[in-house]
């Protein structure tokens, strides 16, 4: 039962990072932008429904997400877990497909009530996430500064007050893909200070959808490859994919995503 409770507390983590919070370490993880199921080349689109098939060591389970297009720019949806709603959102999109607003509501019974409504500011060297009440008041933000290659340097989080809560530094070594990442608390003391890796040049190729086929997972200390394997439709968009991860002269798969897309008539 222990261990049930912490895969479920795992998963809610997960999903909960990719709707809200952020750190460093999650701001470099994400930079391949592999996991915007929603992503598709054109505008005509209703409905998109992806089937993500996760492989774990000591698990497997499948996420749902529906992502129905209310316009161009605004998707209402759902993500499932195994057919259990997990939560409800609403993205806002800008030209480049990417969220600048989103809403959540999390279901789960180790978190009650958990709403995330999230405005994002953005630009080359700066990412702000502003966090709304209900009112759409905001009760907090987390400022994200980039260096020129777009690398999160700093990350300050701030109450309602505009007083600093907590803070995240980290200085580059991009010669040995290294950095140096700290944390500090409320009282400016630092309470995480260790040596991270981190490759910027992780994308090794990509086909002629533009999509990534190889890569190097950007925060591997051992250049640790991931390779994706696609399917299309005829109108360009994936419909099939494979993640594989080689690791240690070992091969695995780590996921495997199937999209239903429906078109607009």
């Amino acid at each position: 039962m222990r261990n049930q409770k912490l895969t479920i507390l795992f998963f809610i983590l997960k999903i909960s990072s990719i709707f809200s919070q952020t750190s460093i370490p999650s701001e470099l993880m994400n930079k391949p932008r592999t996991d915007d199921l929603y992503k598709v080349k054109e505008k005509n689109i209703e409905r998109v429904i992806a089937y993500e098939t996760n492989y774990l060591k000591n698990e497997t389970y499948v996420n749902k997400w529906i992502f129905n297009y209310s316009s161009d720019t605004i998707i209402r949806g759902k993500l499932l877990k195994n057919e259990e709603l997990k939560s409800v959102f609403e993205y806002v999109l800008n030209d480049e497909k990417r969220i600048i607003e989103m809403k959540v509501n999390f279901f789960s019974q180790y978190v009650k009530n958990d709403k995330q409504h999230i405005k994002y500011e953005v630009t080359d060297h700066v990412k702000i996430l502003n966090f709304l009440d209900n009112n759409s008041v905001i009760k907090a933000k987390m400022i994200v500064d980039m260096d020129s290659l777009q690398s999160p340097v700093r990350i300050t989080s701030i109450n309602s007050n505009n007083e600093i809560q907590s803070k995240e530094t980290a200085d580059y070594n991009y010669k040995t893909n290294t950095y140096n990442y700290k944390v500090y608390n409320y009282n400016n003391e630092i309470v995480l200070n260790k040596t991270e890796y981190y490759n910027p040049k992780f994308i090794i190729e990509k086909n002629e959808f533009g999509d990534i086929t190889r890569m190097f997972w950007p925060l591997s200390s051992n250049k640790a490859i991931i390779t994706f394997e696609y399917k299309y439709d005829k109108n360009g968009n994936w419909i099939k994919r494979i993640k594989k991860n080689f690791s240690n002269n070992t091969e695995s798969i780590s996921t495997v995503v199937k999209r239903e897309i429906k078109y607009k008539e």
